[in-house]
């Protein structure tokens, strides 16, 4: 949401109508001359008008003025600062320069070098907002975007009295591999904030959230290589449906933005065995056969018909589309008919989507729309929540009696009617409870119109699968503390807008809130994301043994990017390396920790030799986890690792020119020779020491250099 609000309004510009800078100066009432925010951008960010052709543009936006400067050039890139007119504040910066050469995989720079770089260019461009400000911190796993990414991100989110404020904050990207600030943004609006004195006591909102938001025990649907090749289910503790606690008032704000756990499933895929025949292949015969068993396109049109809880006779059929099944987390899904009608009356368009399993013929979701459905401007609200949710029942009842047996209504964090928000829709959603257990992953979902009673959408989702018995579990309160230790649960303001005046700005409220949207496994009490996978937070611990070390550098980037591992403060950087943990380091190097197969735990060494078997970057025979790494052998699995094994064992090829060449093994020469050759391990005193142990450093060294090979 943070990062929306910052990027909402970095494009502003860029989609309002400009107005000419000429036309504008003289047009404009504002206290920052054109002239005056150019001296500012130039002065504060050093851009130099050399080489550069410019422009500028004025414009406004709510409350907001602002002069875009932008200068640009085919060889140098381009630069965008954003200044408010009245403040000469520098609300926005872009810079973009061409790249001669594709990013590493590992930068030049580590997160800390870049860290003191945004530091210094915040003290300069905003310097008594900055005073005001907190890094916020991400703890989690590397996620995919940091790991590509050729930037660092900071945020640093505004504190007031003490409590943060993460609505409004100072943004700055940092290039890893020049450490140039290539992008800031200014979200900062004036606005009053309760006085945290009238708060209620942590104690008393901890009470609170676990009276009415709570964990809960729940199935969990998840499908990876952690559990097997097939959908499963396991048992968590998690929060089904998160929200802010006001801190005045002790109430649960409904109306706020909150977290629903992942819950969307799809049928299990039908699965076909007959032998190939010799015109198509396996693949291909599979997908033919299976679609022998599809229901027909009239079916479903037939069973969309028969279901909807209203008429579609005036409507035409405009589009007609078959997906087959896709073998995607959280499970496989059926192939399904999407089916589209449309109507024009009165100059009015309509439309009805639906959709049909096409092995089951079930109806799985429509939908309806409209002028007279989507505009409820003006319109008075004739039907009360009770009144809807008959409604939805008496439907369910009718189309998927079963499954709707199975389930609980589950309240959704919607204001009542004289609170409602304005919209088209009423939300009800039913989950599936077996002992007593929800199973998010099954679900049925209603909407229906408070101003009409109509039915305008529906949705179900449900997987069958078996659901382990909920012995041998963690209990809740073991769950709170496992959730408390490993999350925060403090104040925060938050803003709370008032839908029906959009214009009007928001009132800031003081709330408790949990930062905790993972899950607990119920049966190991380990953290667990949506997926199942283990999340482990980023350790807090740092190794003491390593200042002043030649490798330090290399082995700070190596655990900022989760490579290595932080289990206790020492790293014995001078020890030699023993295979299972240089084996351990190289797939973690080459393959990111969120990709599958994923190990069970950072000590699943039999995962990390098996992928590495799969790469044919080792041997089964060449298996040894508990022996020491010796530089030949270490040179042989960086080369396999690149996929170029099949040229090193050439062996003829090749020519060496260190001093001890005559004790590198004839099997061996092609490998050192390419490794030495891309100077990932470059020897010392032109000995290249075949049979020497690698140390920890020296792992480390060589681990980074094999990811700054532009490839």
């Amino acid at each position: 949401m943070k990062k929306f609000i910052s990027i909402a309004i970095a494009l502003a510009f860029l989609f309002t109508l400009m107005i000419p800078s000429n036309m504008a100066q003289a047009q404009a009432d504002t206290k920052i001359s054109l002239k005056q925010a150019i001296e500012i951008a130039k002065q504060k960010l050093g851009i130099s008008d050399s080489g550069y052709d410019f422009n500028s543009n004025y414009y406004e936006y709510g409350n907001k003025k602002s002069w875009n400067l932008n200068w640009n050039s085919s060889s140098k890139g381009n630069i965008s600062v954003t200044i408010d007119a009245d403040t000469g504040e520098i609300t926005n910066y872009y810079s973009w320069s061409p790249i001669a050469q594709e990013q590493p995989r590992i930068p030049k720079y580590t997160q800390d070098e870049a860290k003191k770089v945004a530091i210094e260019f915040l003290q300069k461009v905003a310097p008594e907002k900055f005073k005001e400000t907190k890094e916020q911190i991400n703890n989690n796993n590397y996620g995919y975007n940091e790991y590509y990414s050729n930037d660092y991100n900071f945020t640093f989110e505004r504190i007031v009295n003490g409590i943060p404020f993460p609505y409004n904050a100072l943004y700055v990207t940092v290039n890893k591999n020049t450490l140039k600030v290539t992008s800031y943004s200014l979200n900062w609006e004036d606005y009053s904030f309760p006085d945290p004195k009238a708060a209620i006591s942590k104690e008393e909102a901890i009470k609170i959230f676990k009276e009415k938001i709570g964990l809960k025990l729940q199935y969990n649907l998840v499908y990876n290589q952690v559990y097997g090749n097939e959908p499963q289910a396991i048992l968590v503790y998690g929060i089904y449906q998160n929200a802010p606690i006001d801190a005045i008032t002790g109430e649960i704000k409904t109306n706020e933005y909150y977290y629903v756990s992942m819950y969307d499933g799809g049928g299990g895929g039908s699965e076909v065995g007959r032998e190939s025949t010799q015109k198509l292949s396996p693949e291909e015969q599979k997908a033919v056969e299976a679609s022998e068993k599809y229901i027909s396109k009239d079916k479903a049109i037939e069973v969309v018909k028969n279901s909807l809880p209203f008429s579609i006779s005036d409507y035409k059929l405009s589009s007609v589309n078959l997906y087959s099944g896709y073998d995607y987390p959280p499970a496989k899904s059926n192939p399904i008919w999407y089916l589209d009608w449309t109507l024009t009356k009165d100059n009015k368009y309509y439309y009805v989507t639906a959709s049909v399993d096409a092995v089951t013929g079930e109806l799985t979701s429509f939908s309806r729309g409209g002028p007279d459905i989507d505009n409820v401007q003006g319109k008075e609200l004739s039907y009360t929540k009770e009144q809807m949710r008959k409604i939805a029942e008496d439907y369910l009842k009718k189309i998927v009696p079963e499954k709707f047996s199975k389930t609980a209504y589950q309240e959704t964090n919607i204001p009542e009617s004289s609170k409602m928000i304005e919209m088209p829709a009423y939300p009800f959603r039913y989950v599936e409870v077996t002992n007593g257990i929800l199973c998010p992953f099954n679900n049925i979902n209603v909407n229906v119109s408070p101003y009409t009673g109509e039915i305008v959408s529906y949705s179900i989702h449900w997987t069958s699968v078996k659901l382990p018995s909920p012995e041998n579990i963690i209990s809740l309160e073991e769950a709170y503390k496992i959730m408390f230790d490993n999350s925060e649960f403090t104040l925060t303001y938050i803003p709370d807008y008032d839908y029906k005046s959009p214009d009007k700005p928001p009132t800031i409220r003081l709330a408790y809130q949990s930062n905790f949207y993972n899950y607990i496994n119920a049966k190991t009490g380990q953290i667990v994301d949506y997926s199942g996978k283990l999340v482990v937070k980023k350790s807090e611990v740092v190794f003491t043994d390593i200042e002043g070390n030649w490798a330090e550098k290399d082995i700070k980037l190596l655990v900022q990017y989760g490579i290595i591992d932080v289990k206790e403060d020492k790293f014995y950087p001078d020890k030699d390396i023993l295979q299972k943990d240089f084996v351990k380091m190289l797939i973690r190097a080459i393959q990111p920790p969120y990709y599958d197969p994923v190990p069970k735990s950072p000590d699943d060494y039999d995962t990390y030799y098996a992928i590495a078997i799969n790469k044919n970057i080792i041997t089964e025979k060449e298996k040894s986890p508990d022996s020491m790494v010796t530089r030949q052998q270490a040179a042989k699995m960086l080369v396999k690792s690149l996929g170029v094994g099949y040229i090193a064992d050439i062996s003829d090829i090749f020519t060496i020119n260190f001093k001890d060449k005559d004790k590198i093994p004839q099997d061996m020469i092609g490998y050192i020779a390419i490794i030495s050759g891309l100077k990932i391990m470059n020897g010392s005193d032109g000995y290249f020491d075949p049979q020497q142990p690698l140390t920890r450093a020296q792992a480390a060294a060589v681990i980074v250099r094999y990811l700054q090979l532009n490839k």
